[in-house]
């Protein structure tokens, strides 16, 4: 009954009143089951849900799986606008999931993410088939790697349209952040053995922290250049080679978060992915858990930071690969750095008490500073060095963080 009458619409138009009665019901059940206060009950409706919701790819008119997916993104981005106008196509499976946002109930707010986790992993199997039809079929590697590039786009797509609800409701609940975050996390990052780490149009923490991020550009349209393009090409051939995604190797701890393997070097974040991210899904959990990080104890004494205790994997390594990201795209993109607010976003971040946010922040500024004014960078270091020298203080230059906060103090002092 739910699948076929999905829609308000279809409901309302309804003329029998034993089938009224049946569809009614059955959607009453099945919102009954989601906001149950028993977890049994409330996995079962997430279930349910999230078949109804896969059934609007596979058993849609057209037939096209591609279009199917791309319009339930759509869909799902809609359902967050308040404008019945907007809203009255969306079927009523997209409006109980992002109904779910709306409950004062963490738990089910948390549904939501359980039933997206689910979506994406079925989404990516179904388009895993298609393009074993099509490759089976396909004579022209090209067009291969453009199928795979593809796949992953519309998938990082339907997960941005449903983790843009979660920052719109301005989600509390820190469990449900820290979800959102794995979410994001498992979407974009690729683990990789050693030999692949060294690609150089992705995101890895040693650019950033040693101040030689690269600076691309993404075209007006949001896309990368046909360099990135080639690259991910190359990037997936010799992956599909060495088997990547089933690489057991005791350099890479199979147990570890993908934030911590990020910031260790063994997972990698192509461009092409970040730049189809919008940037709210990572300065808005950044912000959010600002108050829930522990600390790196040695790079700690370096910044002056009163943090604590770090564990691989904890919220400190999850904020701190959600502020790489965001440098990698501000890096590439103008218009996300603006829309974060600027520099002064970043320099906000110089009195994080985690000290890698602290760290990067000022490796980034310092970075901006040096190929944007490197006039003005020459004259402050300068100025800085002199004043290192003649206070026997050269701790002023140890690293970008105290060398970041010495500009910014001279420049008040100007």
């Amino acid at each position: 009954m739910t699948k076929s009458y999905k829609s308000m619409d279809s409901i309302q138009d309804m003329v029998h009143n034993v089938i009224n009665m049946k569809v009614k019901l059955s959607w009453a059940t099945l919102h009954s089951l989601l906001h149950s206060e028993r977890m049994d009950y409330r996995k079962n409706g997430f279930i349910w849900l999230g078949d109804l919701l896969m059934a609007e790819i596979s058993e849609a008119g057209d037939g096209n799986m591609w279009s199917n997916i791309k319009s339930l993104q759509h869909k799902i981005a809609h359902a967050g606008v308040h404008d019945a106008s907007v809203t009255s196509d969306v079927p009523y499976s997209i409006l109980l999931f992002s109904g779910l946002l709306k409950s004062k109930s963490n738990l089910i707010r948390w549904g939501f993410l359980f039933i997206l986790e689910r979506l994406l992993m079925r989404c990516k199997f179904l388009l895993d088939e298609i393009e074993m039809q099509h490759s089976s079929n396909s004579k022209v590697g090209h067009d291969h790697r453009e199928t795979r590039l593809e796949k992953a786009n519309v998938v990082i797509d339907i997960m941005s349209s449903a983790l843009f609800l979660v920052v719109q409701i301005n989600e509390t609940d820190r469990i449900n952040i820290l979800k959102m975050c794995d979410i994001l996390f498992s979407q974009l990052f690729l683990k990789a053995p050693p030999s692949t780490i060294s690609l150089g149009h992705t995101i890895q923490p040693s650019k950033v922290s040693n101040g030689t991020y690269e600076n691309r550009k993404i075209n007006a349209t949001g896309h990368v250049s046909l360099q990135e393009n080639n690259l991910w090409d190359e990037y997936m051939e010799e992956t599909d080679s060495k088997a990547v995604y089933g690489f057991k190797s005791p350099l890479i701890p199979q147990t570890s978060s993908m934030a911590a393997l990020f910031l260790q070097e063994l997972a990698i974040v192509p461009m092409q992915l970040v730049a189809r991210v919008p940037a709210p899904l990572f300065y808005w959990p950044l912000i959010q858990l600002a108050g829930a990080a522990t600390d790196n104890i040695a790079l700690g004494v370096a910044v002056g930071s009163k943090g604590r205790g770090n564990l691989p994997g904890a919220t400190s390594d999850i904020r701190a690969t959600l502020l790489l990201l965001l440098i990698g795209k501000c890096t590439a993109d103008t218009s996300a750095f603006q829309e974060v607010g600027g520099e002064d976003f970043f320099r906000e971040l110089l009195d994080d008490t985690d000290s890698r946010v602290a760290y990067y922040s000022s490796a980034f500024l310092l970075k901006r500073m040096m190929t944007e004014k490197p006039e003005k960078y020459q004259y402050m270091l300068q100025k800085l060095v002199l004043k290192a020298q003649q206070s026997n203080n050269e701790k002023l230059l140890e690293n970008p963080y105290l060398q970041m906060c010495g500009i910014l103090q001279l420049s008040n002092d100007l």
